[in-house]
């Protein structure tokens, strides 16, 4: 049957419009891979033509206040395989293992992944790196990274903290800046084949990183010296659990020295323990004990329920509603100025300070003192302390005055104090003072922010002057310096483990012009545990290095021939211990009944004037004191020295006859009770 022009015209139209269809849905579908799917294919075409090195930016440097690296970052090798391009891969795994000390199955199959480049090891040092080229070995190759340095190892272990593998910051400093410090990374593109080797003669582009910028620290190298020798010797000595030591510029808030012990080495950090990490200064919290009760005694001074002359008679115990609270010394101490109640720290004293401010008046100036808040410093993991008024009654008001039932950080105790050093000005406290680039260029400085006044200026020289008077007439004697005027308060506080404590010693000097805040805290020491006795001497020798060192000149004493430090008599008996005094031009006042001189005040060291009277209380029977100070034996009988032994505590090895002549321990010595006293006689003509 014949085909007719209809049907042939009708054919082509049909075969034109199914033509046309298919022209337009290509036409369609390149324009969608062209325009909107362009961008994306263009990116996978090009990775896989092309292969990328990353290339590590070189992390600042962090500096002390006076330019002296802490941190500093150093170009090391990584090794990197192509696996296409290897040729023998179970040689070049056995070659590799025997340097980089890895196992060569581990080897074998990185090098054998269908990958066009696997990290191998990463920042090996020279010598490694030295081996590897001479193998030769085609598809081994290294790129350039950067690895961190920390030159004094564990000095300002907890200021710096340290990164990891990716030069990243994780802790401390490092971690807290890590966005200016670490820079941006670079790389080097380069084209492949389809087997993902390196075309001999295809295009390369380098993109340069760019590295980070340069920290410089409030933390003086020198300072954080002598807290970190200072606080090692103080934690053998009394073999203390923890310490810290804090240093600040009261006028600024900058952070001088900050130390803890146990410490770490952050070259080697994951060869310690996680806990001895933290940053136990500004992140743990303790009950400050008596160092919180300039607090109290600032509030007070400020609302005018008290001066410095204020009378006050401590029976040796208060009760609150039905709550006996007592005072550590036995007996009380009297009548006594609310300057003496300071110097003495005398519980009862506090307590009735604080019902006389009331817990509303008291709460707002604890929250103005910044306890119960986090500090705002520049350093992660702050703590905030603890702190609820909704649970403080008449005995919790009672007890908060002298320190417990609230828990601080260290970092806010000093900040808290050296407020009341500046005065008045609370202070932001804060560790990093510059970021520069590598040409000195300074790129943001932090400045000194005050946060608010917590009291008058004239309430801030009132407590400084009581506070100096701790030091040289109270319970802080070891902390008192030749030529400076020091500023402090002792502080001693029960823990909740039965037997263990926790001894500080806050203060500032020159107490007329004060640059230099300290606080240190043991924690637990064993035997002697009184702020006074072991973390004042701390104090003493840091504050009396750094004021040298700052160049802060003594000034010149005053005629100091009226002026006697007191004598240690306790443990002696009561006849020598009168000669002594009397020997000192000093008068005595004697209280109890008994042979041997228990306590005395003021205490062992005090400064006074010529003619002050020292006050004796005696003990009858054995006193159950311990650590017991050993007597002085020399000149007394075997008799004399038993019955001396027996009563402070301790046993007698007699060695000869007569008359005492040496012993051992010596005199002075803190011994535990029961220990025996090795006592040599000899008969004199």
């Amino acid at each position: 049957m014949p085909v007719t022009n209809v049907t042939v015209k009708k054919r082509l139209v049909l075969l034109l419009l199914i033509t046309c269809i298919a022209y337009s849905a290509l036409i369609l579908r390149l324009a969608w891979l062209q325009l909107l799917k362009g961008e994306e294919l263009q990116k996978k075409a090009l990775h896989q033509w092309t292969k990328e090195i990353p290339v590590e930016p070189k992390r600042g440097t962090i500096y002390d206040r006076k330019g002296r690296e802490l941190a500093i970052s150093a170009s090391v090798d990584t090794v990197i395989a192509y696996p296409p391009e290897i040729e023998n891969p179970e040689a070049a795994a056995e070659a590799l293992s025997k340097i980089l000390d890895m196992d060569e199955e581990t080897i074998l199959e990185l090098i054998t992944k269908e990958r066009a480049s696997v990290y191998l090891k990463r920042k090996i040092d020279s010598e490694k790196s030295k081996e590897i080229r001479k193998l030769g070995i085609k598809g081994i190759g290294f790129t350039e990274e950067s690895k961190r340095y920390y030159p004094d190892r564990n000095l300002a272990a907890h200021v710096l903290g340290f990164v990891g593998i990716d030069s990243q910051g994780l802790a401390g400093i490092e971690y807290y800046y890590d966005k200016y410090l670490r820079g941006y990374p670079g790389r080097i593109v380069s084209e492949t084949d389809a087997l993902s080797r390196e075309l001999p003669f295809g295009a390369q582009h380098f993109v340069p990183p760019k590295d980070g910028l340069n920290l410089v620290l409030t933390i003086d190298k020198t300072i954080q010296h002598f807290a970190e020798r200072e606080l090692e010797k103080a934690m053998n000595r009394h073999r203390a659990k923890k310490g810290t030591v804090l240093v600040m510029d009261p006028r600024t808030g900058e952070i001088l020295a900050l130390v803890n012990k146990p410490d770490f080495d952050p070259n080697n950090y994951n060869d310690y323990p996680e806990e001895s990490w933290k940053n136990i200064a500004i992140s743990d919290v303790y009950e400050p004990g008596s160092t919180f009760k300039v607090i109290t005694a600032s509030a007070a001074l400020e609302e005018k329920v008290v001066t410095p002359s204020t009378r006050y008679y401590d029976k040796g115990y208060t009760i609150v509603s039905g709550v006996r609270i007592g005072c550590w010394r036995h007996g009380g101490h009297g009548s006594q100025t609310f300057t003496q109640v300071v110097q003495n720290s005398c519980n009862p004293g506090f307590v009735d300070v604080a019902m006389k401010l009331g817990k509303e008046k008291f709460v707002n100036y604890i929250n103005a003192f910044g306890f119960g808040q986090t500090s705002g410093i520049d350093f992660p993991g702050e703590g905030k302390g603890i702190f609820n008024p909704e649970k403080i009654g008449p005995v919790e008001l009672a007890t908060l005055s002298f320190g417990q039932g609230i828990s601080v950080t260290p970092l806010q105790l000093l900040t808290a104090m050296s407020a009341i050093a500046n005065d008045g000005k609370l202070m932001q406290p804060y560790i990093a003072k510059q970021l520069v680039d590598d040409n000195g260029n300074i790129i943001h400085e932090f400045k000194p922010r005050v946060v608010r006044y917590v009291i008058s200026e004239s309430t801030s020289k009132e407590m400084i002057q009581i506070l100096e008077s701790v030091v040289t007439n109270g319970t802080g004697g070891n902390a008192y310096l030749e030529g400076y005027r020091v500023a402090g308060k002792t502080g001693t506080a029960e823990k909740y483990i039965d037997g263990k404590y926790v001894s500080s010693f806050i203060g500032f000097a020159p107490a007329d012009d004060p640059q230099v805040a300290i606080l240190v805290i043991l924690d637990e020491p064993q035997g002697i545990y009184y702020g006074g006795q072991t973390a004042a001497p701390v104090f003493r020798q840091v504050m009396l290095d750094t004021l040298r060192y700052l160049g802060v000149t003594p000034q010149k004493q005053e005629d100091e021939s009226d002026k006697i430090k007191v004598p240690n008599v306790i443990n002696l008996y009561i006849q020598e211990a009168c000669s002594v005094l009397i020997k000192k031009g000093l008068e005595y006042n004697i209280k109890g009944t008994g042979l041997i001189v228990a306590e005395q005040f003021p205490a062992p060291g005090t400064i006074v004037a010529r003619g002050e009277t020292v006050e004796l209380l005696l003990i009858e029977g054995k006193t159950d004191k311990s650590p017991a100070v050993v007597p002085d034996l020399t000149g007394k009988t075997i008799r004399e020295a038993g019955e001396i032994l027996d009563i402070v505590g301790l046993k007698i090895q007699a060695v000869g006859n007569g008359l005492a002549i040496d012993q051992e321990p010596k005199p002075g010595t803190k011994a535990e009770l029961n220990t025996t006293v090795k006592v040599y006689f000899q008969q004199r003509n």
